[in-house]
């Protein structure tokens, strides 16, 4: 099942839910590449070993991060799979994978993989949601190559890791989308409902401006509320 929303940008003044998800995402990017270059720089003043590679992966993560917040926030992209992804879950998986692959030490940055699969689930359509999480899944099994050819070890117990991660972030893409397209629907049923009363209100009230008998609506307090031209003579 697909979230369906249209398929071009969307104003704040049509999808209005849509679009704040859309900045809440945003902002979170921006929080994260900010946590991020912190800890670097905990990391350096505490005299741990850094890799500079890995600070200037968080110093451009940081800036694309702010200027997709700054200059992309009024317009989110399609829902559908494209190339209008990839400055926000493209710019995530590089970022991400650079990191893991360029750090020293303990550090495991692989759990961020699962801020672009949350966005693709939630924003995009399943096809997007899966397609992501596949990417994901593919990119932590090569880690288990890359670290199997280095270091050597059991390859088979960090593929199996790599795989169980994978899946789990299968789960999580999945029930996140279903969550997301049932919140939609029933958004656009209200939506529906809210124009179908007001459309009865103003039929309503053209009925009663027209009846040659007066009528009058009142409320508890016994104020009038609407009195037709027929009430008022």
């Amino acid at each position: 099942m697909q979230t369906q929303r249209p398929a071009g940008p969307l104003p704040s003044t049509v999808d209005a839910p849509f679009v704040r998800l859309w900045r809440g995402f945003l902002t979170g990017r921006v929080m994260v590449a900010l946590a991020l270059l912190v800890l670097q720089g905990a990391g350096q003043a505490l005299n741990q070993t850094t890799e500079p590679a890995v600070q200037w992966v968080c110093v451009a993560y940081l800036m694309a991060t702010v200027a997709l917040r700054v200059w992309g926030r009024h317009q989110p992209p399609a829902p559908r799979s494209g190339p209008q992804w990839l400055p926000s879950i493209g710019v995530d998986l590089v970022a991400i994978t650079a990191m893991q692959v360029l750090h020293v030490g303990t550090m495991n940055y692989t759990p961020l993989f699962g801020l672009p699969v949350l966005m693709a689930a939630v924003l995009g359509t399943l096809t997007l949601a899966l397609g992501t999480t596949a990417l994901v899944t593919l990119l932590l099994l090569a880690w288990a190559w890359w670290v199997g050819l280095h270091t050597g070890g059991d390859d088979a117990q960090r593929y199996l890791q790599s795989a169980l991660t994978g899946t789990g972030y299968f789960i999580v893409s999945l029930l996140v989308h279903q969550l997301a397209t049932r919140l939609t629907r029933e958004q656009e049923l209200a939506r529906q409902s809210q124009t179908a009363a007001r459309v009865q209100t103003q039929v309503s009230g053209l009925i009663i401006e027209n009846l040659t008998d007066g009528v009058l609506v009142v409320d508890e307090n016994d104020a009038v509320r609407i009195a037709n031209p027929a009430a008022l003579q």
